[in-house]
C-alpha cells in the first residue's frame, strides 16, 4: 500500500529534489544551534576571539613554558634547526625562539596537557632528550596558562561574544527562508495529490455501473462522501507533514550523528542505541493502530450513513413520528464510533511515553558518561554543550515518531478504502474499438435476452421484441414484473447475462457509450435537478446549447411561462435537487430537457403518476409534444398514455406474456384485461384529458 501511496509523489520528482536539498539546509542550520552554544560557552570560559569557521573546535587550556638552553660552547645556525625538530618529536610545538648570546637560546613552547601535568618530571626528561641530539646543555623553565584554539578564526581581533549575535540573526534568517520553501513545496505537493486523488475517485465513480451503487454498502451517499471527504483528509498527512517526519527528519537525524561521531564516537553510538530500542514497540503498537483505525473509520462512515439518510428523508421520519427512534439509531452510531475511537487513543498515546523513556535512558547514560570524562580533562565545556544540544536536536525528530506512527496506520487505513473506490471496475466495458452511431433512426431489437441482478436469480428471461423507429412501446405489469429493468438495458446501463440488445441493426456491446447516450433521452418518475440555474437543468443534457435553444425547449414542454415568472427567470437558483419547485414544475423542465436533447429513443418512467390534475394536463401536453417522431418506451401507470401506444407489452415474473394494442388484449382476455378490470377501468372518464 506504501508502495503505491509513493507512486503518486512521481509527477513531482523535481520539486521533491528541490524538497531534499532544501531539508538537507534546514537540518544544517537547525543543528547549527548546537555549533553557536558550543562557541557562546567558549566565548564566556575562555574569552576566545573570532569565529571559527570548522565544525569541530577544540578550546584547551594549556601550559606555555618558556625555556632557556644553555651550551658549554656556542650555537652554530645549524643547531636551530636540529632543536626544533628535536622539541616537534618530543609533542611540544615551537611557538616562538630567539638568541641570547652565544651559548644561550630562549625558546617558547606549548605543551600538551598530559606532560604539562608534572613539569618538574617533563624538564630532566627534556633535557636528556635533547641532550641526545644537541650535546651538553642545561634546559631552565617558566610556565604560563594560555588558552588555545584550533582552527581558522574570522574577525580574531574581536571577541567572540561580540560576534555571535550577528551569526546567529543570519543563520535564523537563512533557516527561516529555507524552512519556508521547504514546507510550500511539501504543502503544494500534497494538495496536488489530494486533488488529483479526489478527482480519480470522482471520474471512476461516474465511470462505474449503476448495479455498482445498487448492489454494494460503499456504495449508499454517506460511505461514498466519507471515503472522498474524510479518508482523503488522512491521507493528506502522508503527503504532507508524513514527508517531513517519515522522509526528512531522519536526514536531519543521520546529519547529526555524522557530526557527533567526528565529535565523540562513544557518545554518539550510546545515543544511537535508542533508535532500534525504540523500533520494536513502535513496530507492534502501529501494527494493532492499524487494526483498530480501519474499525473507527467505519464507523465514522456509518455515521455519515445515518446522517445522509434521516436528512434526505425528514419528511418521512417526521410524517411517521420516528425522530426519538432516528435519535437513538444516531446516538447508537456515535458510541460505537467513539468506543473505537478511544481504543485508538489509547493505543497511539503509549507511542509518546515508550520513545520519552527510552531517550531519558540515554540522555542520562551520555551525562554520566560526559560528566567522567569532564572529571577527567578530556572534554572541556564548549565540546559538552556542543553535544548535548546536538543530542537535544536530534531526539526532536526521534520523538516525532509518536505522531508518526498514531497518524500514520490510520492514514495507511484511509488509503486502502481510498484506492479500493478507484480500483472497482465498471461491469458495463467498452468495447476495444466501439461503433459511433451517427444518425441514428430508432430500432431496437432484444433478442432471446436474460438477465439477473445476481448470477442465481433471474429478472428477464428469454425477452424477444422488436420495436420499430418511432413506434411508442407502453410496459405494463405487476410490480417487480422486470418493466423498469428491461428499458435499464436498453440504456446499456446494465449488459444482458446472455442474448443481444441490437439499436439500429449494432449490438449494444460494440457501441460507443458515450454515442448510445447521446442519442437517448430519460424522463424518470422522480426528477432529479441539480444544483444551479434554470437554465443550467435545461440544458444539462446540451452543455453548449444558446439561450434561445433552451427557451424554446421550454416552451414546448409549457414550462416557460411559470419560469418567466420566476425573479431571476431562467437564472433563478433552483436549489439542490430542485426542492424550490413543485413536483409538476420539476417535471416539465425534466421534459424541456429531453426536449433540447432532441434525442431519437426516449425512454419514460411514467411522469405523470404524482402529479396532481392540473399540473397532469400540462405534463401530459408536453409529454405528447416529446414523443413525437421518437422511438419511446413508456412504464405506463395510467390508462391515457397505454391507449394512445402503438403497442402495449404486457410482462409477469420477467417474461413478456401479451403483445398488442388495448382493444386486442381486451379481447385476448389475459393478463392485461384482469389488469385493466382492477386498475385501469377507473381511469376511463379523465381519458380524454390526457394523452
Amino acid at each position: 500500500m506504501l508502495k503505491r501511496v509513493i507512486q503518486y509523489f512521481s509527477p513531482y520528482k523535481k520539486r521533491l529534489i528541490a524538497v531534499f536539498f532544501l531539508s538537507i539546509l534546514v537540518s544544517l542550520f537547525t543543528l547549527s544551534d548546537a555549533w553557536l552554544m558550543g562557541r557562546m560557552t567558549e566565548a564566556i570560559f575562555y574569552r576566545t576571539k573570532g569565529m571559527p569557521l570548522s565544525v569541530n573546535v577544540s578550546i584547551t587550556k594549556t601550559k606555555i613554558f618558556n625555556l632557556s638552553l644553555v651550551k658549554n660552547v656556542p650555537w652554530q645556525p645549524a643547531d636551530k634547526k636540529i632543536l626544533n625538530a628535536a622539541i616537534n618529536e618530543y609533542g611540544l610545538t615551537v611557538l616562538s625562539s630567539g638568541r641570547a648570546g652565544d651559548s644561550a637560546m630562549a625558546i617558547r613552547v606549548g605543551v600538551p596537557q598530559d606532560l604539562a601535568k608534572d613539569p618538574l618530571k617533563m624538564l630532566p626528561m627534556l633535557q636528556q632528550f635533547l641532550q641526545k641530539r644537541l650535546g651538553s646543555l642545561q634546559v631552565y623553565t617558566s610556565a604560563e596558562e594560555q588558552t588555545v584554539q584550533s582552527g581558522f578564526r574570522l574577525f580574531p581581533q574581536y571577541y567572540t561574544i561580540f560576534i555571535l549575535p550577528f551569526f546567529v540573526i543570519i543563520f535564523y534568517f537563512l533557516r527561516g527562508v529555507f524552512t519556508y520553501g521547504q514546507n510550500y513545496l511539501i504543502g503544494s505537493i500534497g494538495q496536488k495529490t489530494i486533488m488529483r486523488l479526489r478527482n480519480q475517485i470522482y471520474q471512476n465513480l461516474q465511470n462505474l455501473s449503476i448495479s455498482y451503487f445498487e448492489r454494494n454498502k460503499t456504495g449508499q451517499t454517506g460511505q461514498l462522501i466519507s471515503r472522498i471527504l474524510s479518508d482523503i483528509n488522512e491521507i493528506n498527512f502522508l503527503f504532507t507533514s508524513g514527508i517531513i517526519n517519515i522522509a526528512l527528519k531522519p536526514l536531519m537525524v543521520i546529519i547529526g550523528l555524522i557530526w557527533g561521531f567526528t565529535i565523540n564516537w562513544k557518545l554518539t553510538l550510546m545515543f544511537a542505541l535508542v533508535i532500534p530500542c525504540i523500533a520494536f514497540p513502535v513496530s507492534y503498537l502501529s501494527k494493532k493502530l492499524k487494526a483498530v483505525n480501519k474499525q473507527i473509520m467505519n464507523k465514522n462512515a456509518d455515521i455519515t450513513d445515518v446522517l445522509e439518510e434521516t436528512l434526505t428523508g425528514i419528511k418521512i421520519v417526521k410524517a411517521f413520528g420516528m425522530e426519538k427512534y432516528e435519535i437513538d439509531r444516531f446516538q447508537r452510531e456515535t458510541k460505537s464510533s467513539y468506543k473505537a475511537t478511544i481504543a485508538g487513543i489509547q493505543l497511539g498515546k503509549m507511542f509518546s511515553p515508550i520513545i520519552e523513556v527510552t531517550i531519558s535512558i540515554a540522555i542520562s547514560a551520555f551525562l554520566v558518561y560526559s560528566g567522567i570524562l569532564i572529571l577527567h580533562d578530556t572534554l572541556n565545556p564548549s565540546e559538552f554543550i556542543t553535544f548535548a544540544f546536538l543530542m537535544a536536536f536530534l531526539a526532536e525528530p526521534i520523538r516525532s515518531l509518536s505522531g508518526v506512527y498514531f497518524n500514520f496506520p490510520k492514514a495507511l487505513v484511509a488509503a486502502e478504502r481510498v484506492f479500493d473506490l478507484i480500483d472497482q471496475k465498471s461491469e458495463v466495458v467498452e468495447a476495444t474499438n466501439p461503433v459511433e452511431l451517427g444518425n441514428v433512426t430508432g430500432s431496437v431489437e432484444f433478442e432471446k435476452v436474460t438477465f439477473g441482478y445476481a448470477a442465481d436469480r433471474t429478472v428477464l428471461q428469454d425477452i424477444d421484441l422488436r420495436v420499430n423507429p418511432g413506434e411508442v412501446i407502453a410496459l405494463v405489469g405487476p410490480s417487480g414484473a422486470g418493466k423498469t429493468t428491461m428499458v435499464n438495458l436498453v440504456g446499456r446501463f446494465y449488459d444482458p447475462i446472455s442474448g443481444k440488445i441490437l439499436i439500429d441493426g449494432h449490438n449494444l456491446r460494440d457501441i460507443k457509450i458515450g454515442s448510445l447516450r447521446q442519442s437517448m433521452g430519460i424522463v424518470p418518475q422522480e426528477t432529479v435537478l441539480f444544483r444551479g440555474t434554470v437554465a443550467d437543468n435545461i440544458a444539462y443534457g446540451k452543455i453548449n446549447a444558446s439561450m434561445e435553444e433552451i427557451i424554446a425547449a421550454a416552451k414546448a414542454a409549457n414550462a416557460h411561462e411559470f419560469i418567466d415568472q420566476m425573479p431571476e427567470g431562467y437564472q433563478t437558483k433552483v436549489g439542490s435537487r430542485g426542492t424550490t419547485l413543485s413536483g409538476g414544475q420539476r417535471q416539465r423542465i425534466a421534459i424541456a430537457r429531453a426536449l433540447l436533447r432532441d434525442p431519437k429513443i426516449l425512454i419514460l418512467d411514467e411522469a405523470t403518476s404524482a402529479l396532481d390534475t392540473q399540473s397532469e394536463i400540462l405534463v401530459q401536453d408536453a409529454l405528447q409534444k416529446l414523443m413525437k417522431g421518437r422511438t419511446c418506451f413508456v412504464i405506463a401507470h395510467r390508462l391515457s398514455t397505454i391507449r394512445s401506444a402503438n403497442r402495449i407489452v404486457v410482462m409477469q415474473d420477467g417474461r413478456i406474456v401479451e403483445v398488442g394494442t388495448h382493444d386486442e388484449l381486451l379481447v385476448l382476455d389475459g393478463l392485461y384485461a384482469m389488469l385493466y378490470k382492477t386498475q385501469f377501468r377507473n381511469q376511463e372518464g379523465d381519458s380524454n384529458t390526457n394523452i
